[in-house]
């Protein structure tokens, strides 16, 4: 520990970060797009879509909208006080959550969402994220998702490969306090399409107002560009 270091310098470091948080351009798309996905399931739920027990799927699909708007906004609170690692675990929840989300979705009987709702889902959670993303190359989400999976549990791996430095004479640094990096952005940003998507589906399929739709999506996209733009 290095000696300058003194007792509150966690605390100022996350409020400086905290501080900074405000202008990172992909925490506005985040916040915008998980408020659109909070007012689709507010609507739903005043018009009474889904209230009673018989109706499995749209329960099913209501509660898993619940639980990735709270996911998303928990991700977006680890990442606003720099603790990038810990906010994969979190966008690990967020990928699974979605993942369970569309597989309920796309079965227009009761079957599969009931099949949720009794905590007997109709897959293995590996097998929901890989449908859930069908353009990705399956090696390649598998090691995407093995990474997260790693960042999610007491794994050397995680440490070694998100916080640990090794310099020109080989000397391992473990880079352990609050800081940021562009990940925050992909991760960010990731939150945000997923609530925008989860807001539109959610809107189609209770017949509820999502005016914003179109409004967000071209946000979106000019945001996701700028982020590829090199600097």
């Amino acid at each position: 520990m290095p000696a300058e270091w003194r007792s509150g310098q966690v605390s100022e470091d996350e409020l400086d970060l905290l501080k900074a948080f405000a202008t990172v351009p992909e925490r506005e798309a985040a916040d915008w797009a998980s408020a659109c996905l909070a007012l689709v399931v507010h609507l739903a739920n005043d018009a009474g879509w889904a209230t009673t027990v018989d109706k499995a799927r749209e329960r099913a699909i209501m509660m898993l909208a619940v639980r990735l708007f709270r996911a998303i906004r928990a991700t977006m609170a680890v990442l606003s006080v720099g603790y990038e690692v810990e906010g994969r675990a979190m966008a690990r929840l967020v990928i699974e959550t979605r993942a369970r989300l569309l597989e309920v979705t796309k079965d227009e009987t009761p079957e599969t969402g009931r099949q949720w709702l009794e905590g007997k889902p109709k897959t293995k959670i590996r097998a929901a994220v890989r449908g859930s993303a069908p353009d990705i190359d399956q090696a390649t989400a598998n090691r995407l998702y093995g990474g997260l999976s790693q960042d999610s549990h007491a794994d050397v791996g995680g440490i070694l490969r998100s916080l640990t430095r090794v310099d020109e004479d080989r000397r391992a640094d473990v880079r352990w306090g609050p800081h940021r990096t562009d990940d925050t952005s992909r991760s960010l940003l990731l939150c945000a399409n997923f609530a925008a998507e989860a807001a539109t589906l959610l809107a189609a399929e209770a017949g509820v107002d999502h005016s914003h739709r179109d409004a967000l999506i071209r946000y979106l996209r000019a945001t996701e560009e700028k982020l590829q733009k090199p600097a």
